[in-house]
């Protein structure tokens, strides 16, 4: 892969890496909403979506935690990438 299709891939994957970051962020204010006011309701099949709703939220907000984590990490890689020269990328040293 060319230096600049490198460095395109990863503008691409970061960026769709935050677009599932802010959705899933949404979704699980989203599910949290759902959770508070299922959770009003004094009927016990109401109160089991609540649950549910809850761990919805949980799991949504732990994608929202790893695509944030991924994105750091694509921009380490693409400093890295950025910092070699157009034709080292590939090439490994001899040590």
């Amino acid at each position: 892969m060319q230096h600049e299709d490198l460095k395109a891939a990863c503008n691409y994957i970061s960026s769709e890496l935050s677009r599932i970051e802010t959705v899933a962020g949404t979704l699980a204010m989203i599910e949290r909403e759902h959770y508070n006011t299922l959770n009003r309701f004094d009927h016990r099949e109401l109160l089991d979506v609540a649950v549910e709703e809850q761990s919805a939220a949980r799991q949504l907000g732990m994608v929202k935690q790893v695509c944030g984590e991924l994105v750091q990490k694509m921009a380490e890689i693409q400093k890295a990438i950025e910092q070699q020269p157009q034709g080292g990328a590939g090439h490994a040293e001899a040590h």
